[in-house]
């Protein structure tokens, strides 16, 4: 691999209730699969175990991997995942959250021809779930809305983006449950709409320890609102719908 990779997978990692490691491992063990060789892989980790660490050093010798210890940022998954991008060297920006993978050998290889064209700033790539590692369901292809930003995601996790290097585009560090549609919003102003690819390159990991499972509908109201004053609502019904929606959802 070159000094500056053409692509670097970012993925932030932490203890993930005892299977971070194990999910790590999983995912690894698909990346040692792509026909792309030409990727760095860079674990920004918050985890306070071994499990981390551990399998990174078990993939060592098949992966060129950077592990940055981050235990001093916020522990939550946005700003876990700007420490990963921020250390990263690659021309490309391939955002993993640590319990998806790619389920496509080709997957790295794909995004890098969208990127062939000089036009293309970010690329959305087909996904689907997944509740045992192996069987894949509800295929999903990514598909730009304007409501992206208040929850209404018709694209997926941020598991399914990749976005040139070099500008200054982050995750929101406010938010945890909006910071994916946030980011896709972001993108959308800095760079126009997305290069689009529809086959299923990406597993999202249906467990009971995801964030998302988590999130209660006082973290709901307060990214809403948050949401609302950081970038205004526009003069469009469907805007203000939207957030009234999500708003009034958040309520009970």
């Amino acid at each position: 691999m070159s000094t500056t990779p053409a692509i670097s997978v970012c993925i932030p990692a932490y203890d993930m209730g005892g299977a971070g490691g194990d999910y790590l491992g999983h995912s690894f063990d698909r990346l040692a699969r792509q026909s792309f060789k030409d990727f760095e892989v860079v674990i920004s980790d918050q985890s306070d175990g071994p499990g981390v660490a551990e399998a990174c050093a078990a993939y060592a010798d098949r992966l060129t991997i950077r592990l940055v210890a981050y235990r001093e940022g916020k522990r939550q998954a946005s700003a876990n995942t700007n420490n990963a991008m921020r250390h990263a060297r690659g021309r490309i920006l391939k955002v993993l959250f640590q319990d998806d993978f790619l389920c496509d050998d080709s997957a790295l290889q794909q995004v890098l021809e969208a990127f062939q064209d000089r036009g293309c700033k970010w690329v959305l790539t087909g996904s689907a779930v997944t509740r045992d590692g192996e069987t894949l369901e509800r295929p999903m292809v990514p598909r730009w809305q304007d409501r992206i930003r208040w929850g209404f995601n018709t694209i997926s996790s941020p598991s399914v983006l990749a976005l040139e290097a070099g500008h200054d585009i982050w995750f929101d560090e406010n938010l945890q449950w909006l910071m994916d549609g946030d980011m896709y919003h972001s993108c959308h102003q800095a760079f126009g709409a997305p290069v689009i690819l529809p086959d299923t390159l990406v597993a999202n990991r249906i467990h009971a320890g995801q964030v998302s499972a988590g999130v209660s509908r006082k973290l709901r109201r307060q990214e809403v609102v948050y949401t609302a004053r950081k970038g205004g609502l526009s003069h469009a019904k469907g805007d203000l719908r939207a957030f009234l929606y999500q708003y009034l959802k958040a309520l009970g």
